[in-house]
């Protein structure tokens, strides 16, 4: 879970994000099969204040980076969420299978760190408007 920042003190309380990475089962894990696709939860909560001011889109997307030599990418589609005026918002990421490698050569742990970052944008510009998950580290098996 984090905070989303907002650069203006109108907005309190700031709101939340939180992230969960769910294995092909649909089950919260930290080892993933290479071989099968993967899903991320996303669900925000902002004030009622802000809801009501703020337009524009969300958009949630997620990256994942090797511990130690290996790739380095955005993991599924970024997932854009029109602002509604509601205070609630969710998405899910769909990773397709082998997005990741399985059976990574000598040297490379198979280990990533993956970060899910939620962006708003107004009339299609990245406003000052953010959150970040990082999960702990992932094994992709």
């Amino acid at each position: 879970m984090a905070d989303i920042q907002f650069p203006n003190v109108l907005f309190p309380p700031p709101g939340e994000f939180t992230a969960v990475l769910n294995d092909n089962n649909g089950v919260p894990s930290s080892v993933i099969d290479a071989g099968t696709e993967f899903t991320i939860d996303a669900k925000w909560e902002i004030s009622l204040l802000a809801a009501l001011l703020m337009g524009g889109d969300w958009q949630v997307a997620a990256y994942a980076e090797s511990i130690g030599p290996g790739e380095e990418k955005q993991i599924g589609p970024t997932q854009t969420v029109a602002l509604n005026g509601g205070t609630n918002y969710a998405t899910q990421i769909k990773v397709p299978a082998n997005t990741l490698p399985d059976n990574v050569p000598p040297g490379q742990s198979g280990a990533y760190k993956i970060v899910v970052l939620l962006t708003h944008l107004n009339f299609g510009k990245i406003s000052d408007v953010s959150a970040v998950v990082e999960f702990p580290v992932v094994r992709i098996a």
